[in-house]
């Protein structure tokens, strides 16, 4: 038999990401590189990716949005019930830039995955399958990649919120949602550290993490306990504690001690920057011999210093501040910095995710540095740390804090380990036995590989999720068809007929090439000559169903209804041209390094339809008295333009509809008409009975309001 080497979780887990479309959590202890991970995927990857974060401060240190900003989903808690989700979807105000960013989203990662709670995942579930339109995939068909460790911080969930939730969940986590429930992730673990090289130290560390500390490491861990430990100003030890008031004290006493001069600096912020994202303080006083962190990673190659590095400065002069760190030779420059703020948006011309900075936050990138909260201390390196941890309200604070230390003999506890604090939740420990074996796992990954191939081309020969797309712009423009020129609702809907159509024939398509990818050996030449020829039948239906797209003449003298159909028409029209470039692009060799070539070299045809028009005349209405109505709209828009009013708040096509097919002649016939009261009637209806009047008598017909019924809203309002 041969043997061949397995690939390493790092390996595996960049495979799964980039070569199939399985879900993924990638956790690890503190220092096995995650973020390292997720940095590199992002500049490595041609999938179309989003990063978010449960907080402003690690959507930031991650490089993306707050899982919240970019879902709009609202703070209460979410129920996973029919009614729960059909509340959230009409609760949710996405403009139509958001929905484009989620139809184009193929993977999206949520990093720091301890802090999402349960509801949360289910609610961004609900989103993403009601925006694609791809109501019965997990996650509407994107592929998810949780990257965090379920040891360190915990999701928060207040009493009366959990009141609510337990109905529903059997606990907090992430994993406990019933989308992950229903469909669980591949489990990959990062296993090398990177962070500590002190074996003793880590297996102390891996005890307090799994919740097994033996007499031994208690006793190990308590031999560091001093509560009066007080180090020299050169040791550079920094104070790890629970509660922002007590890092600040510890700082603000210790900068007091200091006579230099205070300088203040005063962060410069521009755009869209929430204040709960502030990577640190808007007001930084510093002095020179004052402790400080620096609170990012250095730009500049090689590498000056990192996010958590501390030295003292030694000069600030204006705008420049001198650091000295413990074995350097050399002093740091440290001028200001510039945090971005991302939003998601599509490319009009390439159709592809792109960042788009918002707001910008300028600011020096260091912090005072005797003291920190351990919240903010995750994800940094301390060589020298005190830990004050007797306050702890999350059992995963105690471990964030002793794994920021390099080694044992590098920290102090300031107060005693209490048992209490490092106990670990039984659900964490069930979940991270249900681990998978690392030849599992590989097996597992070869087959997705293949899959994802498979489920590549099937997906490109997929027309529902348009078709979709076209019946709810087809269900909108339907419930509007009163203010849109005639034949508009029968036009959509031959749009909505040619994609029935097509998604029929490709249903049929798709199950042949499952027949064929299914046997094994695979007649290659059989498949590239099926791929060929439905490549030519394929794209010339949707050359015709563009073509159709570009021959819309809607108009409607409503904006808003004008905006809606606009917007449906242009996302079908762009989703049927990708659609048309990637099966030509593949046709003569399908691969998935064929496909995501192919998408990245798409370019949007031009394309401009605006059926916004505040003048309708000469266009077909449904109306009996078509050359009527033409003159009560060129009477709507010259009242509109003299009043400098919109020309919805005068009369709607709808009104001017109801006008001409019902032909009043006084104003309590007048009154009848849907849209005009009392009011209207005062200001303008004797200039529109006076076009009316003068119709009947020119063509001898009399008013049929005697036979036209009011509206119910009409009757209540009179009432």
């Amino acid at each position: 038999m041969s043997m061949y080497a397995l690939p390493t979780p790092y390996e595996c887990a960049k495979e799964f990401v980039t070569r199939t479309n399985r879900n993924l959590f990638i956790t690890g202890k503190a220092g096995t590189g995650k973020t390292t991970f997720l940095r590199k995927f992002r500049a490595e990857t041609m999938k179309q990716t989003a990063v978010v974060a449960p907080t402003g401060v690690a959507a930031v240190n991650a490089g993306g949005a707050t899982i919240h900003s970019f879902f709009h989903l609202p703070f209460t808690p979410f129920t996973p019930t029919p009614s729960g989700r059909e509340s959230l979807i009409a609760r949710i105000k996405m403009n139509t830039a958001r929905r484009r960013v989620i139809r184009e989203l193929e993977v999206l990662v949520i990093d720091e995955i301890s802090m999402v709670r349960a509801d949360v995942l289910d609610a961004i579930d609900t989103v993403l399958r009601s925006v694609r339109h791809r109501q019965s995939e997990p996650f509407g068909g994107v592929q998810m990649v949780f990257i965090g460790d379920m040891y360190q911080l915990s999701p928060v969930v207040k009493a009366d919120e959990w009141r609510i939730l337990s109905d529903f969940y059997q606990g907090i986590y992430f994993f406990h949602s019933n989308v992950i429930q229903e469909h669980p992730p591949v489990y990959v673990e990062f296993d090398k550290i990177f962070r500590q090289s002190d074996n003793l130290f880590i297996e102390v560390l891996n005890q307090v993490r799994n919740d097994t500390l033996t007499p031994e490491g208690f006793n190990l861990l308590q031999s560091r306990y001093d509560p009066h430990f007080n180090p020299s100003p050169d040791e550079n030890y920094i104070t790890l504690t629970t509660h922002n008031f007590r890092a600040d004290a510890i700082n603000a006493t210790e900068l007091e001690k200091i006579k230099t001069t205070v300088h203040p600096f005063k962060a410069v912020v521009k755009g869209e920057f929430p204040e709960n994202a502030f990577p640190v303080d808007r007001v930084l006083e510093l002095k020179e011999g004052a402790k400080v962190m620096f609170a990012r990673n250095d730009t500049e190659i090689p590498r000056r210093y990192f996010n958590g590095k501390i030295g003292t400065i030694t000069r600030i002069k204006e705008e420049m501040i001198t650091v000295l760190c413990p074995d350097d030779p050399d002093e740091i420059s440290v001028s200001p910095a510039i945090w971005e703020n991302i939003r998601y948006t599509v490319n009009p011309e390439t159709n592809t995710v792109e960042e788009e900075i918002i707001g910008t936050y300028k600011q020096i990138p260091l912090r005072l540095a005797w003291a920190i909260t351990i919240h903010k201390s995750q994800g940094l390196t301390f060589d020298k740390a005190i830990i004050d941890a007797d306050k702890a309200f999350s059992p995963g604070q105690v471990y964030v804090a002793l794994s920021r230390c390099r080694s044992l003999n590098s920290l102090v506890l300031k107060s005693p380990i209490n048992r209490y604090s490092i106990a670990v939740d039984e659900q964490i420990i069930r979940f991270s036995s249900s681990k998978p074996d690392v030849n599992r796992v590989a097996e597992e990954l070869k087959s997705a590989k293949e899959q994802f191939r498979i489920n590549l081309l099937l997906q490109l020969y997929n027309f529902d999720p348009i078709l979709q797309m076209a019946r709810s712009w087809f269900i909108d423009t339907k419930e509007n068809e009163s203010s849109f020129s005639e034949e508009t609702v029968l036009f959509v809907g031959e749009i909505c007929k040619q994609l029935t159509e097509l998604e029929q024939v490709a249903a049929k398509y798709r199950a042949q090439l499952q027949r064929i990818t299914g046997q094994t050996p695979v007649d290659r030449a059989f498949f590239a000559e099926r791929l060929h020829a439905s490549s030519s039948y394929f794209t010339e239906k949707i050359d015709i169903l563009l073509q159709t797209l570009q021959e819309s003449t809607a108009t409607t003298d409503n904006r808003t209804n004008a905006q809606a159909y606009d917007e449906g028409i242009a996302s079908v029209f762009t989703a049927a041209a990708l659609k048309k470039h990637l099966i030509s692009a593949t046709a003569a060799n399908f691969s998935v390094e064929s496909y995501y070539s192919a998408r990245n070299q798409f370019r949007n045809p031009p394309f401009s339809i605006t059926s916004y028009s505040r003048d309708s005349s000469g266009l077909p209405l449904k109306t009996t008295h078509p050359d009527l109505l033409n003159e009560l709209v060129q009477l709507r828009n010259r009242i509109s333009a003299a009043a400098g009013l919109p020309v919805y708040l005068v009369a709607s096509i709808k009104t001017l509809v109801q006008m001409a097919d019902h032909l009043p002649e006084t104003e309590k016939e007048l009154l009848k008409i849907h849209g005009f009261g009392k009011i209207k009637v005062e200001r303008f209806g004797a200039q529109f009975l006076e076009i009316i009047n003068h119709y009947c008598t020119a063509y001898e017909i009399t008013s049929r309001t005697i036979h036209f019924k009011e509206s119910k809203t009409q009757k209540k309002r009179k009432k």
